[in-house]
């Protein structure tokens, strides 16, 4: 489309290098803030819907193999809504199949599952399936949470039923005919053996409560693109008093200045691998008060001046 990967990352609050690694977690926060800065950039409210169409077999891996090897259209949705925290952990599916028709809602919250990510779940879910199962199973219906698009071409397309919008819920309408589609090709013992493979990457998603430093890392990061990232507003954005944050960094021996450095010299080291992103420009998204400030600070933590550091340590490079 044109458009320029790095400086959506960047606008984001993540590079290049945050990607690279395989078996690593972004904040889901994050991913959502790609999604929506893309789609400004693009002008193109159906980005989702595009990306959805675009995204080949196996990126999801074992996801995509389990719907491949289910039994039946049915059994291939219901391992996805039980492994999707693979996904993103915030997602949460729920499948009510005592009806005629069965009901797969997604999320429940709608401030949690912005339009995007409806758009782009739902379309994965419907186009991976229908591929794998070797037909063009249908749709009774597709509901959203947000307000009517003004073109509707994209979703005609893709799901090819009745689409409505502004509903309570995000929510897929399949007929039981539909649901109990036997899947061409599908393989038993190798559905098995995916299976099992899930079940032990599912005990590697984080659980619970996050970690107050991997919290505040991420705050971090989001405000530190010419953003306040001052203790007071920071400690506002997590739910606490600045006293209860200092509190409880202090229980873990380790300070605010402390963390902001920290994250700070993480970024700076990130973005001056970019050569687009200026070192002035570097300077005011980690928010120092001039490029001289920040190449004292940097100098500090890593023993040489931006533009040395810059030099060499070029670009990775692009798969």
């Amino acid at each position: 489309m044109g458009l320029d990967p790095d400086a959506i990352l960047l606008a984001s609050g993540l590079s290049h290098d945050s990607l690279l690694d395989p078996d690593a977690r972004i904040p889901a926060r994050f991913a959502d803030e790609v999604w929506l800065e893309a789609s400004k950039r693009a002008q193109d409210p159906d980005l989702a819907l595009n990306a959805a169409s675009a995204l080949e077999f196996g990126a999801y891996k074992v996801l995509d193999f389990i719907v491949a090897n289910a039994p039946t259209v049915g059994e291939g949705l219901n391992r996805i809504a039980r492994y999707f925290p693979l996904v993103d952990p915030r997602g949460r599916f729920e499948i009510d199949d005592s009806g005629e028709s069965v009901s797969i809602a997604f999320g429940g919250d709608a401030a949690q599952v912005p339009p995007p990510a409806q758009q782009y779940t739902f379309a994965s879910l419907v186009l991976r399936s229908r591929a794998s199962s070797g037909t063009q199973w249908r749709l009774d219906a597709v509901d959203f949470t947000f307000p009517p698009a003004p073109d509707l071409d994209a979703y005609n397309k893709i799901f090819a039923c009745p689409v409505n919008f502004g509903m309570p819920q995000a929510r897929l309408i399949i007929p039981r005919q539909s649901w109990e589609q036997r899947v061409e090709g599908a393989n038993e013992a190798l559905f098995s053996v995916l299976e099992q493979h899930a079940r032990h990457l599912m005990e590697t998603v984080p659980s619970g409560e996050p970690d107050l430093l991997d919290t505040l890392r991420a705050e971090l990061r989001a405000r530190l693109r010419g953003g306040d990232a001052s203790i007071g507003v920071v400690a506002k954005a997590l739910g606490m008093s600045e006293r209860t944050l200092q509190r409880r960094l202090d229980s873990l021996q380790v300070s605010y200045s402390d963390v902001l450095a920290e994250v700070r010299q993480e970024l700076a080291c990130e973005y001056l691998r970019e050569p687009q992103v200026s070192i002035a420009e570097v300077a005011f998204l980690l928010g120092f008060s001039d490029q001289s400030a920040f190449g004292r600070a940097f100098k500090r933590w890593t023993g040489a001046t931006p533009r040395a550091w810059r030099v060499a340590h070029p670009q990775a490079r692009r798969p």
